[in-house]
């Protein structure tokens, strides 16, 4: 793995202040995991085919060497096991109640993981250069370089990549770049038996979710596009899936440039503040003491 961090190493290197703001306008790197010229992979998820199998769920556990979680299915999650994602849940079956005009009451399911964004804004505000976007589509990390601030948790639109509390690093999908890198489909694709996932070049990708016949696509423009294309018979707002801007997550990353400059800012004021109080009381001290020794 790459050169350990730990945060005293990295505020040796952000230094105090302004120094905070430079870091952050920067793109991940890491070290060990070299992409290979190709194109652009991509997945399909037709909702209409899932069956809720969890079959992808279970491949992506065992593959992962992920341990399972206790939960308990819930009419409130509806149903979903697990509900969401975690440091040891990368990829969950998500079931939707759907009810049509005449009040009848159908289910979709949508396997979901990482979206891998084209442009994605967790590689952009990651301060210690841990997260990375690969050429294949891939979005990677370096845990030995994750420092815990958890920028890339507030960053990312579907709220994917999670902190593990145990080893404080943040944990996330990696579109099993292993499988990829060695000529094969991801766990998840490898398992379904539906013909619900399927992986292949975006482009082509982007081909088939047109030619589907499904009246709804997710993906494809949302974040400024994704390695993850949704196809639907059903609108995706009613599926739970977050409207997100077409445009990639600029206003994000502009907004947390401007928080952190403020805090650096803020530091800096506070520190020459307390300096300079400082220095008041003692020359209000050295004044009393003088004033008292001539009485």
């Amino acid at each position: 793995m790459g050169e350990k961090f730990s945060r005293r190493s990295f505020l040796k290197t952000v230094g105090t202040g302004f120094g905070l703001t430079t870091l952050f306008v920067t793109s991940g790197k890491t070290k060990n995991l070299t992409a290979t010229t190709t194109k652009p992979k991509a997945m399909l998820i037709d909702i209409r085919k899932c069956i809720g199998c969890k079959a992808c769920q279970i491949a992506c556990k065992i593959w992962n060497k992920l341990p399972a979680e206790e939960t308990r299915i819930t009419a409130e999650n509806e149903y979903v096991n697990p509900p969401r994602f975690s440091a040891d849940t990368w990829c969950y079956v998500k079931f939707s109640e759907v009810r049509e005009k005449e009040g009848i009451v159908k289910w979709r399911m949508a396997s979901l993981r990482c979206m891998h964004c084209l442009e994605p804004a967790c590689v952009s505000v990651c301060p210690t250069k841990a997260l990375k976007k690969l050429p294949e589509g891939p979005v990677v990390y370096d845990p030995s370089r994750c420092i815990g601030c958890k920028y890339c948790v507030e960053a990312c639109p579907w709220h994917v990549p999670h902190f593990d509390e145990e080893k404080k690093v943040i944990s996330k999908c990696v579109f099993c770049v292993d499988r990829i890198k060695a000529g094969m489909v991801p766990a998840c694709v490898a398992n379904c038996q539906t013909g619900a996932l399927q992986f292949g070049d975006r482009d082509e990708i982007l081909e088939k979710a047109h030619s589907s016949g499904a009246p709804y696509i997710y993906g494809e423009k949302e974040a400024g596009g994704t390695s993850m294309i949704f196809v639907s018979d059903v609108p995706f707002k009613e599926l739970g899936f977050p409207e997100v801007s077409s445009k990639p997550m600029e206003t994000f990353k502009s907004d947390m440039l401007t928080s952190i400059a403020s805090v650096g800012v803020i530091a800096t004021i506070i520190s020459f503040a307390g300096y300079f109080a400082a220095k008041f009381l003692r020359r209000k001290e050295e004044v009393a003491k003088t004033l008292k020794e001539e009485k």
